[in-house]
This record gives structure tokens, sequence and C-alpha cells, in this order.
């Protein structure tokens, strides 16, 4: 099981540049490809459907090579969801830390 740090998801109640917005989740999302530290800012709605533990915590997240060998070890707070075509995603705790991981698929 091989994990790459791919960004830090910062929540803020700021806005930022080059936000878009993800009407599902209620949620504004600026890129780590935009912050030269790959931070992901988070600006969340109040009625985000999204867990607590992810919408008021920083978070890590890693690119896996497979989610199911983490979600069955680790408590699942939000997903799995598709937050690209080739890209799904999982938000876990792993240790007390909010965790994103993100298994990319051709």
């Amino acid at each position: 099981m091989s994990m790459e740090i791919m960004h830090i998801g910062v929540p803020t109640k700021t806005p930022q540049k080059n936000e878009v917005y993800s009407e599902g989740l209620k949620l504004f999302i600026s890129g780590p490809d935009n912050n030269p530290m790959k931070f992901e800012y988070l600006r969340f709605e109040a009625d985000t459907p999204m867990h607590p533990d992810v919408v008021n915590n920083i978070h890590i997240a890693y690119k896996v090579d497979k989610l199911a060998d983490y979600t069955d070890k680790y408590e699942v707070l939000e997903g799995p969801m598709e937050a690209a075509e080739e890209l799904t995603i999982v938000f876990v705790k792993i240790d007390g830390a909010v965790c994103e991981l993100m298994e990319f698929h051709n």
C-alpha cells in the first residue's frame, strides 16, 4: 500500500481566488494548483452535507492505489464519491487525523 501526499486541505471562511463551486456539496474549492504550498482552500456553506470533521479540520490528501485497502481499516467520514471522471475520493480518520484518499483511474 503506497501513499503519496497530494495537498493539504484548509477550511476557510474567506473567499479565495479561482474558487470553483460544488453545488451538491455546497462548497467552494480553490485547488492546490493555485497555491505554491499545495493548500486546497475549502469554503463550506452553512448547510453543507459534508461531515463536521471534514468541514472543521485541516486534512491531508494522499494518492493511493486502491481505496478499499483503507476504507476497511479506518473510519469513513465521507464517500467514496466521484470527484472527477478519473478520480474517486473518500475522507477517513487515521489516528485522529482527517485524511482524503484519492484513487485515480484511467
